[in-house]
This record gives structure tokens, sequence and C-alpha cells, in this order.
């Protein structure tokens, strides 16, 4: 990863569920791969206060584009978020007449202030970039850039949530796309505009098949890259062969899946989550003019993914992330996850288990990841689940080694003893076969005959 655009830090200060937070960023140098940063924790713990908190540092400065999901969550008048981005410190937050403007990570000028979201902005210093992005980004027209300075983007940063909001909708025709690549790119769960998505796979075969038509091989393969990419990644993460097609008669586009023709409203949920974002995302990269040009998957790029796992199987949980690593080499990737089998998918990652609601105080300290690790220990290490079994059985099991412990230290009569056994014998052969040892070691302890009939 060779992004050097990052967020080094973040600290939260009333908001949300906390009531003082920072998390320090490392670096991962990893050639040719994502910078991952996983949060986890329970539900309530804020990992999403922190995706919106870190999203909130790009919004633009001409319109809520991210509809205030941070500003719900202040607190109060002393609610604030400090950042360290591209070694520049920055803060944001209810307006304050502290005349230090001091954040956790340096001294801030007031360089924006923006009364309809009750926030200001400070940054260390006028060249620091990051106004002018969130300003060429409030004002980016893909189809009427202003002449006199066109907008060329160093970076740029995106969110999604998982999502399955791809749909079909009707095609009026072939027609150019005339949204801004930034419409409603940090609001999540608006961030995919399934109109324009369709239209653009609509425009890209159809340009596609006329440069084929005038023997422009080199076009056609320019059209094909953007798509190519997208199938490539759904081949890795669901081993499953995806075309997308552009029917003539009624005009629509449709998916074929292993052969099979698919409408976007008949895909299976996971399948749709996953196409509904990674496309959004390629169609706006696509659009973007770059400061340094060439392949837009390898620029730099901050990416918000808010439980995109939500809707997909384990087998496809276990692939999500490494696919992205190489699909985005020179990205910084935070996401939120419930899943050990995210958690457990990638190396070169760093993982910040959230404590409970409340006692979010203090620095969170990422650990490494937990490729390599078996699952049941993610579970322990990360998600603090020691459990092997599920509820019902595991209450099962604490019955008998209390009847077990009461049996060993006064012997009485075995009968309630075995009953609970028995009853955990016929919930499954593993459960049974940890029962039976159990019953041969306690007759060896107490001396009596013990088994199930």
């Amino acid at each position: 990863m060779t992004n050097p655009y990052r967020v080094e830090a973040l600290a939260l200060h009333q908001v949300g569920v906390f009531d003082d937070v920072a998390i320090d960023f490392k670096p991962i140098a990893v050639a040719d791969k994502a910078e991952i940063h996983l949060f986890t924790g329970p539900n309530g713990c804020g990992k999403s206060t922190l995706l919106y908190a870190l999203a909130e540092i790009f919004d633009t400065v001409n319109y809520n584009i991210n509809n205030g999901l941070i500003q719900r969550r202040y607190r109060g008048a002393e609610s604030r978020v400090d950042f360290l981005f591209n070694g520049r410190a920055g803060q944001y937050g209810v307006p304050h007449t502290d005349s230090n403007n001091s954040s956790r990570y340096g001294k801030c000028h007031i360089l924006y202030s923006d009364s309809t979201k009750d926030c200001f902005f400070g940054s260390e210093s006028p060249d620091t970039g990051l106004i002018q992005y969130k300003q060429m980004t409030g004002d980016f027209q893909s189809h009427n850039p202003h002449p006199l300075s066109p907008a060329k983007f160093k970076h740029v940063a995106f969110a999604y949530s998982g999502q399955r909001t791809l749909r079909d909708t009707q095609l009026p025709g072939i027609q150019e796309i005339t949204n801004s690549p930034f419409e409603e790119a940090l609001s999540f769960d608006g961030s995919v505009r399934p109109q324009i998505l369709l239209q653009w796979i609509a425009n890209n075969r159809t340009q596609s098949a006329l440069a084929k038509a005038d023997k422009d091989d080199k076009a056609a393969q320019s059209y094909d890259q953007a798509l190519n990419r997208i199938t490539t990644l759904i081949h890795d993460i669901c081993g499953l062969e995806v075309e997308f097609r552009l029917e003539r008669s009624p005009l629509a586009v449709t998916v074929k899946v292993n052969g099979d023709t698919i409408r976007f409203d008949g895909l299976p949920d996971g399948l749709k989550s996953i196409i509904s974002w990674v496309a959004d995302l390629s169609l706006r990269l696509e659009a973007i003019p770059w400061q340094t040009p060439g392949d837009p998957f390898a620029q730099p790029i901050i990416l918000f993914l808010d439980e995109v796992d939500i809707h997909l199987h384990p087998k496809w949980q276990r692939r999500i992330l490494p696919a992205i690593q190489t699909l985005l080499p020179n990205a910084q990737v935070f996401v939120s996850t419930h899943s050990p089998f995210v958690v457990g998918s990638v190396e070169n990652a760093w993982v910040y288990r959230l404590p409970e609601a409340g006692q979010g105080n203090g620095s969170i300290e990422g650990v490494p990841s937990g490729a390599g690790k078996s699952y049941r220990l993610i579970l322990d290490e990360v998600f603090g689940i020691d459990d092997e079994f599920d509820v019902a059985t595991e209450a099962l099991f604490d019955e008998f080694y209390r009847l077990r412990e009461s049996f060993l230290q006064q012997p009485h009569s075995p009968q309630a003893l075995l009953e609970t056994a028995a009853k955990l014998a016929a919930r499954g052969e593993e459960a049974a076969l940890i029962v039976n040892r159990e019953l041969r070691q306690i007759a060896r302890l107490s001396g009596q005959e013990l088994g199930l009939a």
C-alpha cells in the first residue's frame, strides 16, 4: 500500500456512545495490497459511529452529502471529532469560542464553518489540501467542470453499506450520465444509485459493441476493462461466472450467472449486494479526472464499508476482503463487521475490538488480523465468545457441570445428573462424546458406576 493520503488517527469526544476515545491507525506497508482496518464489537458499541466520523472528514463544503450521519450523534455543546490526515491535524464539531483551537493532534485554524451542520472545520494549515478537496467535490459536475480551473483529484473517499439496493429500473435509452461522481458519495445507504448504475452498464456495453463494429479492439478492451474487473472480483469471492448484458427488446440490463440470464431483481441478496457497491464504485472512479493519469482502481482511495458482509454466505465472507485488497492496491479501507470469517480472512490488517456501550473511553489499540488463526480462537480473542455450542446446549452443559460438582462434593443419587447427561447426548454426536467422557471420569472419582442407557 503506497497511498500517502491516509487517515492516521481519530478521536471522538461526547459523540455517540463515546465519552472520549482515540484510535491510531498504524500503516501497513504491503506492496500492491490495500491497507485494511476492521472495527468489531457488540451491537451498539459505536462501529458505525466511527465510520460516520471518518467519512465526515471528507464531506463536501457546499451541502450535507451524508445527511448529518455524525451530527445526529452529537451529545451536547462539547461534541467534537479530532483527526490526523496526511500529516495534518484537523477538528470539527459543535461551534465553540475557544480561541486556542487546539485539536488532540495539533493546532487548528478555522478554515470553514457551516451553520446548517452546526459544526466547524479546522486544520493546521491552509495548504493541507483537505479543504480544497471538500470544496472541489461539492462544486464538481462530471459533465461541466469549471473551464478555468479544471478539477484534478489526488485522492477520493467513498462510503457504502451492505444493503442490497440494486434493483431493476426502466432504461429511457442510451444517454450520457451527467451526475457527479461525488453525488451521495458518503451517504452509506444512499451511495448506490440503481438508475445510474444500470445506465452506466448499458452505455458501457453499447460503446464496446460500437468499438468492435469499427474494429477498434483497443477501445473495446478499454470499455470492457471496468466490467471485467467487477466480474473477476465476483468470481474470486463467489466462484460464479457472471456476465453483464444489454438486451435490445425491451431495452434492459441483465446478468448471466453461470449461463442463466437473470434480471437484477431476481439476483441472490449476497450477489446483489456485492454488485451494488462494487459497480457503483467502479463507475465513480471511471468518471473522476485524476491528477496522475492511470488505472482508476490503483488511485489513492479512502473507502468506508459498513457491514458489507451482511448478506454473504460464510464462504463469501472469507473471500471478500482479500479480493478488495487486490482490486484496490493503493486504498485505505475501514470496515465494520460482526463476522469472524471476515476477521480471519485477511493478513496484514488491524482489528479494533470496541467495548460495550458506555465503556468506550481511552485509547483503542489495534491488534493484528486473524489470518492463520482458527475461527475458534478468533471468536474468543476478538469477539469475546468462548461458547462452543448453541445457547440451549450451553445452558444444559452449565447445568450438567453444576450437578457434577455437587455430586463429587457429596455423592448422592445421580438421577438428576444422568437425566441432564441424557438430554445433552440427545442433542448431537459431539455433545454425546463429551458427556460420556465426563461420566467415565466421574465414575472413577466417585467409585460409583455411571453411564447412559
